[in-house]
């Protein structure tokens, strides 16, 4: 068993507290949008109500990723909230699962005692990756003339003004 995996027995009546350090070497990302630059951070508690294992913690980690608007590779900080709920593989009655499916916890299951939290991390860090990262908020892009950074320097292309694709139809009469 590897540090991510919880027997229940483990799980007393107050709870219990996991601090976990992993990489991403660990629960196998080996993605091509993003680095993770610096260990994976888990702290959570774990609760049992009946069967049923509540998951509520903080994931922290900082990501190298590449700007969408002017190339550049940046590190971002993640700060993500775990919340998830860990129910008997075999406890999938329809009731149950549309009692389970009303909460705004993530749902995984479990088989023979035993919690694996490497499919929640996996999934928290990979849904809180933006689809278009930028460095700052204030990226300028790149010239699509020349391809020169606009936040390091400006350029001497002379830049075509766009007008709207709506232009036309102003002059439309109905």
């Amino acid at each position: 068993m590897h540090e991510l995996t919880i027997d229940l027995s483990e799980i007393r009546d107050e709870g219990i507290t996991r601090h976990v350090v992993v990489t991403g070497v660990t629960l196998g990302i080996a993605d091509p949008g993003f680095e993770i630059a610096q260990p994976i951070d888990l702290t959570c508690q774990l609760f049992k109500v009946n069967r049923d294992v509540v998951v509520q913690g903080t994931l922290d980690t900082v990501l190298r990723l590449t700007c969408s608007r002017c190339a550049e590779e940046f590190l971002l900080p993640l700060r993500v909230p775990v919340e998830a709920v860990y129910f008997p593989a075999h406890d999938t009655a329809p009731e149950r699962q549309e009692t389970l499916e009303e909460g705004t916890a993530d749902m995984f299951s479990y088989t023979e005692h035993v919690i694996d939290l490497a499919e929640m991390v996996h999934d928290k860090l990979f849904l809180a990756v933006p689809l278009q990262p930028r460095c700052t908020l204030e990226c300028k892009g790149l010239c699509p003339q020349c391809g020169s950074n606009w936040n390091i320097a400006t350029c001497q292309c002379v830049q075509e003004a766009l007008g709207s694709p709506f232009q036309r139809l102003k002059g439309l009469r109905l």
